[in-house]
This record gives structure tokens, C-alpha cells and sequence, in this order.
């Protein structure tokens, strides 16, 4: 399933549009399991202050591998 995210071409190295702010870059997390494991994983995180838990997006089925989903968009500075 990497191997299906990456790719060789230069295209993919570059955003298709400009950032609307230059000095932060978004960046999405994204955790696939059971839904004990994925809510662990969010707690988890929120707990040692990564982003809290309300960010994430609701469980959702990921549709490719029927395993419940969600996903976190972390704002990074540069």
C-alpha cells in the first residue's frame, strides 16, 4: 500500500497550487485499524500532547480495506 503513495515523477514533489500562507504547511495523519486501536492511538496521542482529541476527523470505514479510519491536519511552521 506504500508503494501505491509514492511515486517517481517530479509532479508529485510539487504542490499543484501555492500554499495560502507560505509560513505553514499542513500536513495529514491518518490511522487505520479497529476502532478500539484508532481511538487508542488518538487518546494516545492526545495525552502526550501531540494534537487533542477533538481534531481528528469522526470514524469513518476506509473504503479500500473495510478497517474503521480517521484523519488529524497538523499545521507545521517553517
Amino acid at each position: 500500500m506504500a508503494k501505491e503513495c509514492l511515486s517517481n515523477s517530479a509532479e508529485s514533489q510539487v504542490p499543484a497550487t501555492p500554499p495560502e500562507n507560505p509560513e505553514r504547511e499542513p500536513v495529514k495523519i491518518m490511522v487505520v485499524g479497529s476502532r478500539w486501536a484508532v481511538l487508542l492511538i488518538i487518546h494516545t496521542l492526545h495525552r502526550l500532547g501531540f494534537a487533542p482529541a477533538g481534531e481528528w476527523s469522526k470514524l469513518q470505514v476506509e473504503p479500500a480495506t473495510r478497517q474503521w479510519m480517521s484523519v488529524l491536519t497538523k499545521w507545521l511552521r517553517r
